[in-house]
């Protein structure tokens, strides 16, 4: 089902479906392994700039075809030249890292679902993501060191889903992990040890999207960014513009009214009775 929000962008390499308030993005670029090329990122940057105010979208699934995930940057377009007196490899890595850092703070629910190599950049989108669900083929690397590189632009969000010990050692190292590795390490939150279980496995992390007001995620997602690096006394203030915005707002007087009246409130996706998790809305 469609719902009434923002027209999808055009796109080159990423094939996009949306599945009433569920948007899938597959990386679908077969000769470059799904890597970070120019086309990838300029079609992330167009999803994301498309989708960052609707709010009849809640959740962003980004994945990959032909068996890889993302395995990370073009090595042979950061080679390149570019105009005299302009750095091409800086002003494309510091453009890559204005897009994780997009989608680390997209106010949609992000989920990655890896079943192939998530490689450099491509392990650094993948913890850009709110979840992470691991296929039997996922593996997982910092490769940059082997490549006589450092993860450069990808190492906060790294740090933030890993820890900075974690992280050291595997960039440092450049130890592959799988899903179920990735799940032990805590990079992944789920691991589906068949194909068939991934489907499931995300199933039940949208029923519990579906519970949520979207504006009240998207509130929620900036805030916790806030939280982790601005000043506390801004913070508080901010923090409290945003709950009495977010109280006085729709959102807020449904959720207490439907809490008072012990009912679902009405942001709530109706729950399967077959199956238990967020079916369609209407």
């Amino acid at each position: 089902m469609t719902l009434p929000g923002t027209t999808l962008p055009a796109t080159r390499v990423v094939r996009l479906e949306r599945q009433d308030w569920r948007l899938f993005a597959t990386i679908d670029d077969p000769a470059s392994r799904n890597a970070m090329t120019a086309a990838l990122t300029d079609d992330l940057w167009a999803i994301l700039d498309a989708t960052r105010a609707d709010r009849s979208l809640r959740a962003l699934i980004l994945q990959g075809a032909n068996g890889a995930f993302c395995a990370g940057a073009d090595l042979k377009r950061v080679r390149g030249g570019g105009p005299e007196g302009e750095d091409p490899v800086l002003v494309s890595n510091r453009r890559g890292g204005e897009l994780f850092a997009a989608l680390d703070a997209h106010p949609l629910v992000t989920i990655a679902v890896v079943d192939g190599a998530a490689f450099g950049g491509g392990f650094g989108l993948a913890c850009c993501a709110d979840f992470i669900i691991a296929g039997p083929r996922a593996r997982f690397a910092l490769s940059e060191t082997g490549l006589g590189l450092p993860p450069a632009q990808i190492a906060p969000y790294v740090i933030g889903r890993l820890g900075l010990r974690l992280a050291r050692q595997l960039a440092l190292s450049g130890r592959r992990l799988d899903g179920s590795a990735a799940l032990a390490a805590g990079l992944a939150d789920a691991c589906a040890a068949s194909e068939a279980e991934i489907a499931p496995l995300l199933a039940a992390i949208l029923a519990n999207v579906g519970n949520c007001a979207p504006e009240a995620n998207a509130v929620t997602k900036s805030l916790l960014h806030r939280a982790a690096r601005a000043e506390p006394a801004a913070y508080r203030e901010e923090a409290a513009r945003a709950f009495s915005a977010c109280l006085r707002g729709p959102e807020g007087q449904e959720g207490v009214r439907a809490f008072a009246e012990k009912r679902r409130p009405a942001w709530a996706v109706p729950t399967s009775p077959s199956t238990g998790t967020a079916g369609e809305s209407s």
